[in-house]
């Protein structure tokens, strides 16, 4: 997503599950283009509106910009924005979270957003991020496809990432190395159990810890964790279920 950013790519997408981290990358994306004097950086949270009139106002107010009333003009007030920020060496990027509830017509609009642009390079790249249904939802809208230049996607991790993953937020709390708090069978069984997805990772870690400081238990092992499993299970589904949106 950098690399679209810096190379001014127009429209690049990044996937993954839901609970795969998404929003938490677009938050450190802002935070390292924000620091960037060459960039200038619009991020939406979430844009839900239907029309594109409505969607052309989020973007230009996300900019600071003041808005008119139909969409043909906040159209020329976006594409003057974009001139004078090419004039002064600055390149605007949208960043665009949950990007799958996009409505069909704003999903034409982005794409003729990318349509802004010089003899010589692109006004604005988008760069959106977005659950795994997204490419089911665009089989529709070949225009928008024709022009993601990059794509990336967010798989969830593996045990060994896992491992690393509780390890290094233990070190931050400042714990110690994870054998120090888990049998050899508890990691095993915590990753049977969230399939690699870090949002369930901690959420079940957070309990599986509380659980370990009631019972007095120092070593968390798979028999504790399947007792957390067990008291969760009355509010919370489990294990979770991925579809694979690829085939």
């Amino acid at each position: 997503m950098r690399y679209a950013a810096d190379q001014k790519r127009g429209l690049a997408v990044l996937t993954g599950p839901v609970g795969m981290g998404k929003t938490t990358i677009a938050n450190q994306l802002q935070i390292t283009w924000d620091t960037d004097s060459s960039k200038t950086v619009s991020f939406l949270p979430s844009a839900t509106v239907r029309t594109a009139a409505a969607f052309l106002r989020l973007v230009l107010e996300s900019y600071g910009m003041e808005t008119a009333r139909t969409e043909g003009d906040n159209r020329r007030l976006l594409e003057r924005f974009l001139l004078d920020q090419y004039q002064a060496g600055k390149h605007p990027i949208l960043l665009l979270d949950e990007g799958q509830n996009l409505s069909s017509i704003n999903i034409n609009t982005i794409s003729d957003l990318t349509n802004f642009q010089t003899a010589q390079t692109k006004l604005i790249t988008v760069v959106m991020l977005a659950q795994d249904n997204l490419p089911k939802k665009l089989e529709r809208h070949d225009a928008f496809r024709s022009r993601i230049a990059v794509v990336g996607r967010l798989d969830p991790l593996n045990l060994e990432e896992m491992s690393g993953m509780i390890g290094h937020r233990i070190k931050v709390a400042g714990g110690g190395p994870l054998s120090s708090y888990f049998t050899e069978d508890a990691l095993p069984a915590i990753y049977n159990i969230t399939k690699g997805i870090p949002r369930d990772i901690c959420v079940l870690c957070d309990a599986l810890f509380v659980n370990g400081y009631v019972r007095d238990q120092r070593m968390l092992d798979a028999a504790l964790v399947q007792r957390t499993l067990n008291e969760m299970s009355r509010e919370k589904k489990w294990p979770v279920q991925l579809r694979d949106n690829r085939k």
